[in-house]
C-alpha cells in the first residue's frame, strides 16, 4: 500500500492539474487589448473602473488604461 501511494498521489495531482488548465476561458487576442486613455482624468473618472473583462456598464465608454488602473472613459 505505502509503494502505491507516491503513484496515486501523483496521478490525481496531474488529473487535477488537467482539469483546472481547462476550466480557463478562451480569449481571442484583440479582445484583451487595453488602450491608452487620451487626456487627463480626474479622481471622478480614476473611480469608474472597468469589470474584469474589460467591459463598462455605460454606454459610449470604452475600456482603457492610465495612471489610476483600467477606467471608463467616454468615447471621443
Amino acid at each position: 500500500m505505502k509503494s502505491r501511494m507516491p503513484l496515486s498521489l501523483t496521478l490525481l495531482c496531474v488529473v487535477l492539474l488537467c482539469v483546472l488548465g481547462e476550466m480557463k476561458s478562451k480569449h481571442d487576442g484583440d479582445e484583451l487589448l487595453v488602450e491608452e486613455c487620451s487626456g487627463e482624468p480626474n479622481i471622478v473618472d480614476c473611480a469608474q473602473k472597468c469589470s474584469r473583462t474589460f467591459k463598462c456598464a455605460q454606454k459610449n465608454h470604452v475600456c482603457c488604461w492610465t495612471y489610476c488602473g483600467n477606467i471608463c472613459w467616454e468615447k471621443v
